[in-house]
């Protein structure tokens, strides 16, 4: 990533702006994430039930223990990889940052890394909501 580039993402973070879209980056240049995988399955967008109680999946708890200590920064990587009908499982946490009754925490940044997406896209309706750097 090049320092213009690098210096609008920390701008970026800084303003809480989110989510972010990072084309042709290695996710080893993002540190301290809490990853979530583009090809997870649809039940870790959602809570269950242990017992009588909805619990939120782990990534999500991950996430708040590192919100506690800094902004917490949600990284989900090679979104482009999968197919564009299954990109939209995103849409409630691009749009309105939160996943099932489990709001994210205010100051989280959710990035999402792609490569080559002229031949591989992601769906306008998501694409819309990222800010592409």
């Amino acid at each position: 990533m090049n320092k213009d580039k690098l210096k609008m993402l920390e701008e970026y973070i800084k303003l809480g702006m989110s989510p972010i879209l990072l084309e042709n980056i290695s996710t080893d240049n993002i540190k301290n994430a809490v990853i979530l995988s583009a090809d997870c399955d649809n039940t870790l967008l959602n809570g269950h039930y242990e017992g009588r109680e909805f619990m939120p999946p782990q990534w999500y708890t991950d996430l708040m223990e590192k919100n506690k200590q800094n902004r917490a920064l949600l990284l989900i990587p090679n979104i482009n990889d999968i197919l564009q009908e299954e990109q939209t499982k995103f849409l409630e946490l691009f749009k309105y940052k939160k996943i099932s009754t489990f709001e994210l925490p205010k100051n989280t940044i959710i990035i999402a890394t792609a490569s080559n997406l002229k031949e591989k896209p992601i769906i306008e309706e998501i694409y819309s909501l990222m800010i592409h750097i």
